[in-house]
């Protein structure tokens, strides 16, 4: 009889109290009231956000530079939105002038959802200071795992990917010897060991500006 006794006491599931805590799935601050009051962003010159530039996975600045945004947080920098001339199809496509959102970088411990907040804030200031633009383009890269999920937040279309309308794949070519990207064979240095890489499809989204008429 005891040893059945132990085994009863032995078989009671742990008092919840006693049992370990499941660690939140969302770790991180969320981008709250608090956090919006104490940032700001404001114009800057490139050379400003180099060292973001330099940690965004492009690794580069766009070939032409537009706007270029720096948001703070308590007065300290904290990352960048930029915009580019765009695909020289763009306009065509969308009936407007198009500008792109070429680069946009965060500092790890900034709360994921802040990217959204800064994109808004972005097409506040182009709509108030570039009447002219129409549309906003982006591009979500999948071979770094981006799907364009904070263009979905920020309420972006998605109209489609990138090669969608294609007949033939495009392709990259790498130099071996340094592993440097090219977009076109004709760019390489005469003496590269040319690797020729299939081109992964972006996902393309776009936002429409509208303006308000004058009254």
């Amino acid at each position: 009889m005891a040893a059945i006794q132990m085994f009863l006491y032995e078989s009671r599931p742990i008092m919840p109290a006693l049992m370990p805590r499941p660690k939140p799935v969302f770790d991180y601050p969320l981008f709250d009231a608090s956090w919006r009051a104490a940032c700001e962003v404001r114009p800057c010159s490139v050379r400003e956000v180099e060292g973001f530039i330099k940690a965004h996975y492009l690794r580069k600045r766009p070939a032409i530079v537009l706007p270029c945004l720096m948001m703070l947080h308590e007065g300290q920098p904290v990352g960048c939105v930029i915009y580019s001339a765009p695909p020289r199809e763009a306009d065509k496509r969308y009936g407007g002038k198009v500008w792109e959102l070429a680069r946009l970088y965060l500092l790890d411990e900034i709360p994921h959802n802040a990217e959204t907040w800064l994109i808004s804030k972005s097409v506040k200031h182009i709509k108030r200071h570039h009447p002219d633009v129409e549309y906003l383009l982006s591009y979500a890269d999948p071979s770094v795992g981006h799907r364009g999920c904070i263009y979905q937040a920020a309420n972006w279309t998605s109209d489609g990917r990138t090669d969608d309308e294609r007949k033939t794949a495009r392709n990259d070519y790498v130099d071996a010897r340094t592993g440097k990207k090219y977009g076109r064979k004709g760019n390489m240095p005469p003496d590269a060991d040319v690797i020729r890489v299939p081109r992964v499809s972006k996902w393309r989204y776009v936002y429409a500006i509208k303006h308000r008429r004058a009254a």
